[in-house]
């Protein structure tokens, strides 16, 4: 039997005895009991200005390990070249090496990018002692597997990825970089799988890229919301950066990338509407209900005898389709300032004869909230809900040439089930949402949202979401926001007003059904009470 695995003299091959002697037993107790002191002792990485030399950990770094090995759910965020993609590597190695029948998948955005930390975990393979290492199986670049039933496998992060696999120990590089879309689908449909395991481990690591999946994971686990620990490792942490190095980092990559990748400061687009400086003041709220796309963070108060209910607005943009954009609104509570989301609901795959009965549910838990839809790509929405569902508290738009106004469904002009995102009505929008909160006086305890906001961004004379982002929850409060400039809307829940609106109602009919006027024959009877038996 051959000694050696494919022809490589640094591997050994699958069922070769291997005799200990008394020291080799000892360090292999002390490396299978303590990852830091076989990693020191035994791992080689490869470096700019030395080559191949032994991994002299850190005290960061040893004090990395420490966390990871004895957490099940780790969360890792440090600037460029601090050694965070060799250390998990280092870790992957040891956890292989000395645990029997264990699974790792390595993901990052691009295969390619995964199958580089394989790599330095395969170096580091190589470079030990004949007698320290498992028998190899297989040996490629994107997959290996050992003796004692462990195995090691890269992938791109997605659903396809490690479908079907059962993972001990899942690791994802740089996954601030992994595209929204990507990471939303590949963590809501992996992630509860691998972390729903007694022993499982999940490390996500990386540099900060914008308020994204990468933020929400790290602002949930600073607030204790998702059971994985922080571990933020500054720049100052690796020895020979001090100042003088910061500076010249500084003066080379300018105040943006120097603030991200040095400082790891989460950032959004530039040319934001919002301001950076309100963005990064923003924070998630916790949820106290979730399902099917619908987040809530505060529940209905509904009038009783401590007083009235809240007065409570629903905006909704809908998608034209199935798989593409986001269906979506948000509910706000606007009783009194400052106003604040207390719902938003975000899903692509709901059709839009499917939508109403979601916004339908919502508004009416919620006070029967007034609801203003948007119906640039049609009035299907609207109009099921209006007339199907014969809900009552839908906002009417007058059109005419002066714009739109919100009405109760009379005035001059052409009545709508809804608004038409135009560029008077966006322009009006965003300046509005701008004011209201950066003022502090629309309160958004959405992660999601708050990401959006990060990118959303001026293009050309209008703004809309940088390119690879959405702005489907952003455009439901720029909306909602143009509609708080009509008083109208305001003063919706005002009991006076919708004696008003009837009044306006019942004039608009008179107005339809006698366009000559009312003559007194002494028969007639008032038009008026007529209309209100019928009330």
């Amino acid at each position: 039997m051959a000694e050696i695995y494919n022809s490589n003299a640094n591997l050994k091959a699958a069922g070769v005895s291997v005799e200990f002697t008394p020291e080799q037993i000892q360090e292999y107790i002390k490396c299978a009991q303590d990852p830091i002191y076989f990693i020191t002792n035994y791992c080689y990485i490869v470096t700019l200005d030395h080559g191949l030399q032994k991994f002299d950990l850190y005290e960061c770094q040893k004090k990395k390990i420490d966390i990871i090995h004895n957490n099940r759910r780790v969360i890792l965020m440090e600037g460029r070249q601090q050694g965070k993609t060799t250390t998990s590597a280092a870790y992957i190695l040891w956890y292989t090496l000395f645990q029997s029948s264990k699974t790792v998948a390595i993901l990052a955005n691009k295969a390619t990018s995964a199958r580089e930390v394989l790599d330095r975990y395969q170096i580091m393979y190589e470079m030990l002692p004949s007698w320290m290492q498992q028998g190899v199986v297989g040996w490629n670049k994107g997959d290996i597997e050992l003796e004692n039933g462990s195995k090691v496998f890269t992938s791109a992060t997605s659903k396809a990825g490690i479908r079907g696999k059962s993972v001990n120990l899942l690791y994802v590089d740089e996954a601030a970089i992994i595209p929204n879309n990507v990471a939303e689908d590949f963590f809501t449909s992996v992630y509860p799988t691998i972390s729903a395991g007694q022993t499982t481990k999940i490390l996500l690591s990386s540099t900060p890229l914008g308020y994204n999946h990468f933020w929400k994971f790290w602002t949930d686990a600073e607030k204790g919301r998702n059971g994985f620990v922080p571990l933020f490792i500054p720049y100052w942490e690796i020895p020979g950066r001090d100042q003088a190095w910061a500076d010249a980092q500084h003066r080379v990559l300018g105040d943006l990338k120097f603030n991200q990748e040095v400082l790891c400061k989460f950032l959004g687009s530039s040319l934001t509407l919002i301001s950076a400086n309100t963005i990064g003041q923003m924070s998630a709220g916790d949820i106290v209900f979730t399902k099917d796309g619908l987040d809530v963070y505060d529940k209905p108060v509904k009038e009783n005898n401590d007083g009235p209910g809240r007065a409570y607005r629903l905006v909704a943009d809908t998608a034209k389709g199935v798989g593409g954009d986001y269906s979506a609104f948000v509910v706000v509570d606007m009783t009194e300032m400052p106003y604040k989301v207390v719902a938003k609901y975000r899903d692509n795959k709901i059709s839009p004869l499917l939508y109403p009965s979601v916004i339908y549910k919502v508004a009416t838990e919620y006070n029967n909230a007034y609801v203003l839809i948007e119906i640039n790509s049609s009035e299907q929405v609207a109009d099921i809900l209006y007339n199907e569902y014969e809900y009552e508290n839908l906002v009417f738009v007058n059109r005419s040439g002066d714009g739109q106004v919100i009405s109760g469904g009379f005035g001059g002009g052409r009545t709508q089930l809804g608004v038409v995102t135009d560029k008077r009505v966006k322009r009006i929008g965003c300046s509005n949402f701008k004011t209201l909160v950066e003022e502090k006086r629309l309160l958004i305890p959405d992660a999601d949202i708050i990401s959006e906001i990060s990118t959303f961004i001026q293009v050309k004379n209008s703004y809309a979401a940088d390119e690879g982002y959405h702005d489907d929850l952003v455009m439901p409060l720029v909306l909602f926001s143009w509609a708080t400039t009509n008083t109208y809307f305001k003063e919706l829940s005002n009991i006076n007003i919708r004696q008003v609106i009837y009044e306006n109602q019942m004039k608009m009919i008179e107005q339809e059904l006698t366009p000559f006027g009312f003559y007194d024959d002494g028969q007639q009877t008032d038009m008026r009470e007529g209309l209100e038996l019928l009330k």
